[in-house]
């Protein structure tokens, strides 16, 4: 009988940069370790950052996905490519391979090309796998891009995928992204979505309360754990761990980021190995010890930058000084004398002339894998001398070296002059013998970091509601088309809780209150314990209260007490003896006076306010004048609060009935 098709997990992000690559690859080596057979998907990337695989090229973050899953990468992984080469324009590759065409299609007018392309992936890799991890881009909620989704909530209903939602905690907001994604989600997408995670927090996760509970309450959503900001060793498609220079011990080396640098995940080596930063002011140089030239998409545009910024000037004094300078794939290009485009690839471009080079681009992209062995070198690269080295090419045109510069591996996939080498290989600095050649040591390998980020999973989240929910499947889900967002969650400012004796009534107002500000919660107490049956209902009462609430006894000025209250969550329990000790202290006049009191504090306090009081007056008529007073009065205080309330609640027998709005 044949399996039907795999169920998928689908990471989504409340932002860019939430982190969901990272938690993809960590699931896909949690998963893998347990026995699972997974596959990475992502439909689209956008990213200069691609790596060669079979079928052709695609986004670094997918081919680090696989390995983690410890299955081959290939395009169906990533099948659609987007590759920036100007602010309005991009290269798209489609299942490995740059289609001119496509990329000259507006972006509006794409969705009918491509989504089939991104169906039948999917389809394809739960046909052969037994989970499927998809991540989504950017944001679920741009509401000006759901026409042309084919990322995002497009896969998730295709899949009937079982959608975690992600935010960046670390740049703030996080609740309100995390609330407003889920909001602007039409119906049937938000029932898609099954948890919450918080990322990349600093601190003591505890302090949080009662955010989680509330979000909760607002969506039916459960957060499912909050990871810390994860430090890791990765390749990273933004290159973040090339950012600082400070710490570490090796070299000083200044990697170049001018625009549209690409591939600077594959030096993610060096971040371990020397002290490494991406530069991009002259004066940046005269420290380094070692200068990289990455990849770039747009070799003229880059070239044009080098020249405007002034460091074109820098990198020839650099060069003179004698210092070892690398320029890789679009970097060696821009160290020749200059670029040819006789076919209108890109345009053409004048380079620094420190490698007599000469390039010419052609429109047909050279994507393949590749090896090559280093002839004789001298000087800083002289390590490098005989070493065979494997790597990948993704460029377009061939070069020619004449004068002094000469081949440094056969074919054209490298060349030297002096202290200048130039090589059309990616991922030298990820072969371990260039490692050793260079820095005289290894970097950690991926491995290990795949599994340290698998075990922070199994730390920080539920992982075994997250399992439970990823292979148990779903149905696709059909678009109404109609995104209708809910009202907004209302946050209360006087709450009233009625109800009769032990009706629940102070137990619904301490799980409201512990909802809605934690443990940081003033209570007030109006109770005195006059005898004993009274001082056992007192104790009864305190010990269901967290210890960590502030406590203020007070009978009779409540509206001090409030003033008073450290914490801007309040109960006050109950308005009922309240209004007893004030009518046996002063009269029905004192009664009035102390709840106008209590409102007028309250309006002018800002704080939250739960109130919790009997309802007297449903019963029989009272056999004594004080008592009818006291059931009249409790009757007038009652309504007067009701009236100023954001909320009533009746609560019978446990169950609460809202009687306002």
């Amino acid at each position: 009988m044949a399996r039907g098709l795999a169920p998928v997990l689908m990471v989504q992000g409340a932002t860019s940069g939430a982190g969901k690559s990272l938690l993809v690859t960590a699931l896909a080596r949690y998963f893998a370790s347990r026995g699972v057979r997974v596959a990475p998907f992502k439909a689209q990337n956008m990213s200069n950052h691609a790596r060669v695989a079979a079928g052709g090229e695609m986004g670094s973050a997918q081919y680090l996905q696989a390995l983690a899953a410890g299955v081959r990468p290939e395009v169906r992984m990533n099948p659609v490519l987007l590759k920036p080469e100007a602010e309005t324009r991009s290269q798209v590759v489609v299942l490995g391979r740059h289609d001119p065409e496509l990329s000259r299609t507006p972006w509006s007018e794409r969705k009918p090309r491509l989504w089939p392309v991104v169906r039948e992936s999917l389809r394809a890799l739960r046909e052969e796998y037994e989970l499927v991890l998809a991540e989504g881009a950017g944001s679920p909620a741009e509401v000006n891009l759901r026409a042309g989704d084919i990322v995002n909530m497009a896969v998730a209903r295709e899949a009937g995928a079982a959608v975690l939602l992600v935010a960046d905690i670390d740049r703030g907001g996080a609740f309100a992204h995390l609330w407003g994604t889920w909001s602007l989600l039409a119906p049937e997408e938000r029932g898609l979505v099954r948890g919450f995670l918080l990322n990349k927090f600093r601190g003591d996760a505890a302090l949080l309360a009662p955010a989680p509970e509330q979000l909760e309450r607002w969506t039916g959503v459960p957060t499912l754990g909050v990871l810390p900001y994860l430090r890791h060793r990765l390749p990273d498609e933004d290159a973040p761990l090339l950012g600082t220079a400070g710490a570490g011990a090796g070299p000083r080396v200044a990697v170049v980021a001018y625009p549209y640098a690409s591939n600077l995940d594959e030096f993610w080596p060096l971040a371990e190995l020397a002290r490494v930063e991406l530069v991009r002011e002259p004066a940046t140089l005269a420290n380094a010890e070692l200068v990289i030239m990455p990849g770039s998409k747009h070799v003229a545009a880059s070239a044009r930058w080098l020249e405007s910024s002034g460091m074109a000037a820098a990198l020839r004094e650099y060069a003179a000084s004698g210092r070892p300078l690398l320029g890789v794939c679009g970097g060696l290009q821009l160290l020749g004398l200059e670029v040819r485009d006789p076919a209108g690839v890109e345009g053409a471009a004048r380079g620094l002339g420190l490698l007599e080079l000469e390039t010419t681009l052609d429109p047909a992209k050279t994507v393949r894998l590749g090896r090559g062995r280093f002839a004789r070198l001298e000087g800083y690269w002289a390590a490098l001398g005989g070493l065979e080295v494997s790597g990948y090419e993704i460029h377009h045109g061939r070069s020619r070296a004449g004068g002094e510069t000469r081949e440094a591996m056969s074919g054209g996939l490298a060349f030297v002059r002096g202290n200048v080498l130039g090589v059309y290989l990616h991922g030298l600095f990820e072969e371990p013998a260039v490692q050793r050649a260079l820095f005289g040591r290894e970097a950690v390998g991926l491995e290990a970091e795949f599994d340290r980020l698998a075990e922070a999973l199994e730390e920080y989240l539920e992982m075994e509601s997250i399992e439970r929910m990823a292979l148990a499947g779903g149905k696709p889900v059909k678009q109404t088309g109609a995104v209708a967002p809910p009202e907004p969650p209302r946050f209360p400012r006087l709450v009233l809780y009625l109800g009769g004796a032990r009706a629940g009534k102070s137990a619904a107002a301490l799980a409201r209150a512990r909802a809605l500000g934690g443990e940081a919660v003033s209570f007030i107490a109006t109770a005195t314990a006059g005898d004993a049956e009274m001082a056992a209902r007192v104790a009864d009462h305190r010990a269901e209260r967290p210890q960590a609430w502030e406590t203020i006894e007070e009978p009779q000025d409540a509206a001090g007490a409030l003033a008073r209250a450290r914490h801007d969550v309040v109960v006050l329990d109950c308005l009922t003896l309240l209004v007893s000790n004030l009518l046996l202290e002063g009269g029905a006049a004192a009664v009035r006076a102390g709840v106008e009191a209590l409102l007028a504090a309250w309006r002018e306090s800002g704080k939250t306010l739960l109130v919790v009081s009997n309802e007297v007056g449903m019963g029989i008529v009272p056999e004594n004048a004080l008592a009818r007073e006291y059931r009249d009065l409790l009757g007038w205080a009652n309504r007067v609060v009701a009236a100023a309330a954001d909320e009533v609640r009746l609560v019978v027998a446990g169950r609460e009935l809202l009687l306002k709005p």
